[in-house]
């Protein structure tokens, strides 16, 4: 038995590096035929830069804003001062700014959509309801949001910039370039965030105060839901603290008022504290129109409340907003530092250009250019323009017809010896088949030796495993009831409700709780009774900022 095992094996082994050996010549020449057949200029595209439609690296977004100029490097995540020429392998961008922008949205129903051509439906709207003038052209950029209560309706939120306020003001830009691949507009660039992973997915309120006015960005999941401009802004706390006549009081000592001491009550003394309150009343008017926005926002969509509050002003971080903003609107509050992880050398980045590069380069990545406002894309390299193409076309032509025969040629050649190499193997398969038959024979008989050992062996198997799952099943059948404290606790941490007192008395659990959000309790109730327990509570109470309530817990 044992020498007809070794013989056998032996005889695999050689089997096995003879095809391996006639595999690899195949492999060889199938490789060599299929380079040549296959041989193309897309090719050599990836080769040649001046093959390749646009000449850019979108790895690489020059950022560009007035004076400034900056470079983010986005493969590396770091941003850097930029000091090149701005016509580069760089893709270029800039961003609109939201005073020049008109925001407009309207609700359809679902129908309607699937019966017009929608870009000419939304232009339509814009030019009979918006306000704008019918006489000037805009570029109109919109997205819509099937978020609504109401899941027959959709809302399209729109965007309205002059095509002349573009035209005029990059011309330092184009006059250097002559084109621009990307300009961008803050309420839709925030989405780039969540692509890029600087933000999770949550839903968040994005508000940026100018002097006059008020721009709301929603965002829900990491898409764009609403955004709305109100009327006021740092405007109406300048005009409020006008009326102190204070000595030489202007714009200039307005702004550095703002950024330097803001709303931090430790920078002000004693005898300003009536500047303090003029400030902080304004603000909480301020705040107040975005608590209205976001209470719309909640009993129109689908959307139980806001996580998280990003808040920026005109003239940058204001002191003190922050822990301002988050005991009056109760939200996580925070400023517009989202370039922080990129910014190893601490510059003085505009957020809403860093948001535009980053935007930029997202669009060019994902290939989606629907919130791209630039009038000024660069031209393709040469052999992408028509004459270029003719050009191409026609050496490509020339190229083609002359190699043609003698591709038929080697194909021919390659078919003959494949032809050899097959007759070869199949003589060889013929002989080696006659040893393998009788070969068969043998293990045949070894296989049904086995098949009786197996039975015999299966049979003790099935009385131990028997034996075992009676065992288990008087010793784990039964859960303890730690388990239900364990999986009662994992749910109160699921939902933030903390716990006060905790009792058991026959077979139930009595379980004091409290939480900071008005919804939690309720929420952990729906979640206990949907896994399995009997849930009885008394009547959720507030008490000084905390919700309360006894919970009775029974499986």
């Amino acid at each position: 038995m044992k020498k007809l095992n070794l013989n056998f094996k032996s005889f695999l082994e050689k089997l096995k590096k003879k095809e391996e050996s006639k595999e690899k010549k195949k492999l060889n020449l199938r490789l060599k035929t299929e380079a040549f057949k296959n041989f193309s200029f897309t090719d050599l595209k990836y080769k040649f830069s001046i093959l390749k439609k646009y000449d850019y690296d979108i790895r690489n977004v020059i950022g560009v804003k007035g004076e400034q100029r900056y470079i983010l490097y986005t493969d590396r995540k770091l941003i850097r001062i930029y000091h090149g020429k701005l016509k580069s392998s760089a893709l270029l961008s800039t961003y609109v700014p939201l005073e020049h922008a008109t925001f407009y949205n309207f609700t359809v129903e679902k129908s309607v959509l699937e019966k017009v051509d929608l870009d000419s439906f939304v232009e339509t709207q814009i030019y009979e309801n918006a306000g704008v003038n019918e006489t000037e052209d805009y570029i109109i950029k919109y997205k819509v949001i099937d978020r609504l209560k109401n899941p027959k309706q959709v809302v399209i939120e729109t965007i309205i910039v002059p095509a002349i306020m573009l035209k005029n003001s990059f011309k330092d830009i184009l006059e250097e370039t002559g084109y621009i691949d990307y300009i961008s507009f803050p309420a839709f660039a925030y989405k780039a965030l969540y692509e890029e992973q600087i933000l999770h997915p949550a839903n968040d309120i994005f508000a940026v105060i100018l002097f006059d006015k008020i721009f709301l960005t929603f965002y829900s999941d990491g898409d764009l839901v609403y955004m709305t401009t109100l009327s006021g802004g740092l405007g109406q706390i300048f005009k409020a603290l006008e009326k102190l006549k204070i000595k030489n009081f202007n714009l200039d000592t307005f702004k550095k008022l703002i950024t330097q001491k803001g709303l931090d009550r430790s920078k002000f003394t004693k005898q300003e504290q009536i500047v303090l309150g003029i400030i902080q009343k304004e603000f909480n008017n301020i705040l107040g129109l975005i608590n209205e926005q976001m209470n719309r926002v909640i009993n129109e969509y689908d959307i139980d409340e806001f996580d998280r509050l990003y808040i920026i002003s005109e003239y940058g971080k204001i002191p003190g907003l922050h822990d301002y903003v988050s005991k009056y609107i109760n939200l996580d509050t925070f400023g517009f530092e989202f370039y922080e992880k990129y910014n190893l050398d601490r510059l003085p980045v505009d957020p809403f250009l860093f948001l535009g590069m980053l935007e930029a380069h997202y669009a060019y990545k994902k290939n989606d250019q629907r919130f791209n406002f630039s009038l000024f894309l660069r031209k393709p390299t040469f052999f992408y323009r028509p004459s270029g193409i003719i050009i191409l076309t026609t050496t490509a032509s020339i190229i083609l017809f002359s190699i043609y025969p003698a591709i038929l040629f080697y194909q021919g050649k390659v078919l003959e010896s494949k032809n050899n190499i097959l007759t070869k193997k199949k003589l060889a398969l013929m002989g080696e088949k006659a040893k393998l038959v009788s070969k068969k024979k043998d293990l045949e008989s070894i296989k049904d030796n086995l098949e009786n050992t197996i039975n015999e062996y299966t049979k003790k198997v099935a009385l131990i495993k028997e034996f075992i799952e009676d065992v288990y099943k008087t010793k784990f059948d039964y859960i303890p009831k730690s388990q239900d404290l364990v999986d009662i606790t994992l749910l109160m941490n699921k939902h933030r409700v903390f716990l006060s007192k905790l009792d058991f008395e026959d077979g139930v659990f009595y379980v004091d709780v409290y939480a900071l959000k008005e919804k939690a309790i309720p929420h952990l109730i729906d979640d206990l009774i949907s896994n399995g327990f009997s849930v009885s509570f008394t009547q959720v109470i507030s008490d000084n900022g905390k919700y309360k309530s006894q919970l009775r817990i029974k499986e």
